[in-house]
């Protein structure tokens, strides 16, 4: 990395930890003196003993010259011994023999220290001249190259304002290059507007030469470059000073604003968006005082869920609302996250409405730091978890009463996972097992089997549903011989979040007793089967002699009648005249006793034939069927003047067309019969829909039905009124009720509102209609 150069470089010599080792200077100083002792050695024969220490001079300024002062010593003080052990007599001796010989050395000392100082002085001197050269042409390399990579656009002016000095950025901003601008005025090249007005700003140079010192220039401002584009700049200009303190120029700095401009407006916007998230967040959240828990901000959540307003909370602090009996627990765990002990605050605990109702709360806090880590306020989350925690409540609720159930019932209850390991079994359970809780979880059931096939069944059964997922039912059978007992298994898996099958589920029933009983029943079964049979052969040999039986009336009682009813017809149409007016009377009335006994003899037949034969039901439209009664009842209608209408159409049913037509013609019959004599019959036809069936109506202007009567009517033989008034047999709605039974429906009687009865028929509607 660059750096500009230090602003005291005085050079010293190397001191010990600092320039060359230690050893370096002085291995120098020991080397230099061994190699003046061997030139001196050298020179013996020549020299003898005269200036032994002169030479040693050279071995001394060396040393100063590359190891300092301290070396020179240190090489001085060596070559006084080398020189008296080497060189003086006695050789290889300390001993310094004559006067001179010590005034030789006390000189060379001398000589030795100040040839040391100057040398050393002189080596300091060199170093500072060239130190300060090098400062020099580095601080001129640090300072072109800082104002050309600097990424701020600068412009340096003389006193008058023209420029002199433009880096690569100001190039760049301005769209002028240095060798054009330089000599123009600066208002040429730094062509600079108000962002708002438009206007040209107070010339930079003026401003710094008029306040003579640095100035920060006019904030909103567009520069507007050599080619028209423009840039939203921050800019700044300093006097530029000689050594007299005389203003010898402007140096301006500048830079682009427009990433800045960016950063404030994403800036803002976030700030926005914090905003809109903090009020419209889900949860309540607050801004608090670390050190008295005063509410700093709020939003609308939290407001919600304490009841309390904004300017109430901002008068509240954040102990305020919990609990009394959780405030001094919370507020000390608040405070370790204050003083750095964890790293959040995470509680479930109750705070106070407004209202005064209880609710529970779930509390985290984070601390918001500085750059440097400093705490300054903390972000806090209030999150209402009171259904939450009722709902957990009310989950141990029923776990504890699901627990109490499967402990007290007597059937098996328990679970496995996949490897066929018990992970739950009730008492009931474990007593079969024989085995407590301890010895039987974790193990697999079929290990407690006291018969193999046992075993084996019952781990087939659980592959089964482990391996499917499907729910299986089946019977086990579990106990030693003699006393095995039968139980009626359903197992069922069980299933992770991801549908997967982690085990399975079991409830077995003792249904031991219940399978003697089906044995039991079984027995009597096959025993009641055979009575039935035998009575069932019975029942049809009855039913053979009342098929004949009623062979009989349709053919040999009806025979006697029909030949009373021809006689006396013959005896009234050839002798009427000669019979006596009461002969005549009681022939007519043998005529009227033989109609109505055929009569009754035919219905009692059709009721019989009714309850007895089969009938096949069949889609059938119930306008066809009445089309065709009103066409065999038309003689009738028209004998007694009657009034029939319909209300087309009726819709169809399932029924049997000739039991449905029978039914049909008697409840017209009926309409039509039972009126008072001095009034014109009337019947209304009309369908219902009811859902699944459809009703048939049939109104009259009749004589109508009692409320006490409306069930009895419909039995045999059951009559209201004389013979005389109304005649009949007393089977027609006996006929009615009977065929609507066969054909699945029902029939009924009301009353209608405009006098007369309102019988109905009900039978089931054709499907998709």
């Amino acid at each position: 990395m660059w750096s500009p150069p230090q602003a005291s470089a005085s050079p010293k010599p190397p001191r010990e930890g600092t320039g060359k080792r230690f050893f370096a200077r002085y291995g120098v100083a020991i080397a230099a003196v061994a190699a003046v002792t061997a030139i001196r050695l050298a020179l013996a024969p020549l020299l003898g003993e005269h200036s032994p220490f002169l030479i040693f001079t050279l071995a001394v300024m060396a040393a100063a010259w590359y190891g300092g002062l301290r070396a020179a010593l240190f090489a001085m003080v060596l070559a006084a011994f080398s020189s008296t052990f080497f060189i003086l007599r006695p050789q290889f001796e300390l001993e310094l023999s004559t006067e001179v010989v010590r005034a030789q050395l006390a000189l060379f000392l001398f000589t030795g220290g100040g040839l040391s100082y100057l040398t050393d002085s002189l080596h300091r001197a060199r170093n500072r001249a060239e130190a300060a050269e090098r400062k020099m042409h580095a601080s001129e390399e640090w300072l072109r190259v800082t104002l050309r990579s600097i990424g701020d656009g600068v412009i340096a002016t003389d006193e008058v304002g023209l420029v002199c000095f433009m880096n690569p950025s100001a190039e760049k901003l301005t769209g002028w290059k240095a060798a054009d601008a330089i000599g123009r005025p600066l208002h040429k090249v730094f062509h600079v507007v108000g962002e708002a007005d438009r206007e040209p700003m107070e010339d930079p140079v003026a401003k710094v030469l008029r306040d003579g010192s640095v100035v920060g220039l006019a904030n909103h401002t567009l520069l507007v470059a050599r080619d028209g584009r423009e840039y939203p700049i921050t800019d700044s200009g300093a006097p530029i000073l000689d050594d007299a303190g005389r203003i010898r120029g402007v140096v301006l700095v500048f830079q682009d604003g427009t990433t800045e401009r960016e950063a404030a407006r994403r800036l803002a916007a976030s700030e926005e968006e914090f905003r809109e998230a903090f009020e419209r967040a889900g949860v309540g959240e607050a801004q608090v005082d670390l050190a008295t828990g005063r509410f700093l901000r709020v939003n609308h959540m939290l407001c919600e869920i304490t009841g309390c307003t904004a300017d109430e909370l901002a008068n509240m602090t954040f102990p305020e609302l919990t609990h009394p009996d959780n405030r001094a627990a919370d507020w000390a765990r608040f405070q370790a996250i204050v003083r750095g002990e964890c790293a959040m605050f995470d509680s479930d605990t109750r705070y106070v409405r407004k209202d005064g109702r209880e609710i529970r709360v779930r509390v985290t806090a984070t601390i918001l730091r500085s750059e440097d880590g400093e705490p300054q306020r903390a972000m806090v989350v209030f999150q209402d978890v009171t259904e939450r925690a009722e709902a957990e409540e009310a989950l141990q609720q029923r776990k504890a009463l699901l627990r109490a159930v499967t402990d007290a019932t007597s059937d098996l209850i328990y679970a496995k996972d996949v490897a066929g390991r018990l992970t739950l079994a009730n008492p009931s359970t474990l007593q079969l097992l024989g085995r407590t809780e301890e010895e039987a979880i974790g193990r697999r059931d079929v290990e407690f089997a006291p018969q193999a096939e046992q075993g084996r069944r019952i781990a087939e059964l659980d592959r089964s549903v482990l391996s499917t997922g499907r729910e299986v039912t089946d019977e086990e059978e579990f106990g030693p011989p003699g006393a095995v007992r039968t139980y009626l298994t359903t197992k069922a898996p069980l299933r992770d979040a991801s549908g997967a099958v982690v085990g399975l589920v079991g409830v077995s029933r003792d249904i031991t007793a219940r399978k003697q009983s089906e044995d039991e029943v079984r027995r009597l079964a096959a025993e009641l089967e055979r009575r039935v049979d035998e009575r069932t052969q019975a029942l049809s040999e009855a039913n053979a002699e009342l098929e004949a039986f009623s062979y009989t009336i349709a053919h040999d009682l009806r025979a006697p009648v029909r030949n009373m009813h021809s006689l006396a017809d013959a005896l009234l149409e050839d002798y009427a005249e000669e019979l006596p007016a009461e002969a005549r009377d009681y022939t007519q009335r043998i005529v009227g006793a033989a109609v109505r006994m055929d009569n009754l003899i035919k219905d009692l037949l059709a009721y019989a034939r009714l309850a007895r034969e089969a009938i096949r039901l069949e889609p059938l439209d119930l306008g066809s069927v009445l089309t065709d009664v009103l066409g065999q009842m038309r003689p009738e209608i028209h004998e007694r003047g009657a009034e029939v209408t319909v209300a087309w159409p009726l819709g169809r049913a399932v029924a049997h067309r000739t039991t449905l037509g029978q039914v049909v013609t008697n409840l017209l019959g009926n309409a039509i019969k039972f009126v008072q004599a001095d009034k014109k019959p009337v019947a209304h036809v009309y369908a219902e829909d009811r859902g699944d069936r459809v009703r048939l109506w049939v109104e009259d202007n009749g004589i109508g039905v009692d409320p006490e009567h409306r069930e009895r009517i419909f039995r045999v033989f059951e009559r209201l009124h004389a013979q005389e008034a109304y005649p009949g047999t007393g089977i027609g709605l006996a006929i009615v009720r009977k065929g609507a039974e066969r054909m699945g429906g029902s029939c009924g009687v009301e009353p209608n509102p405009a006098g007369g009865s309102r019988f109905w028929i009900e039978l089931p509607k054709q499907e998709g209609v």
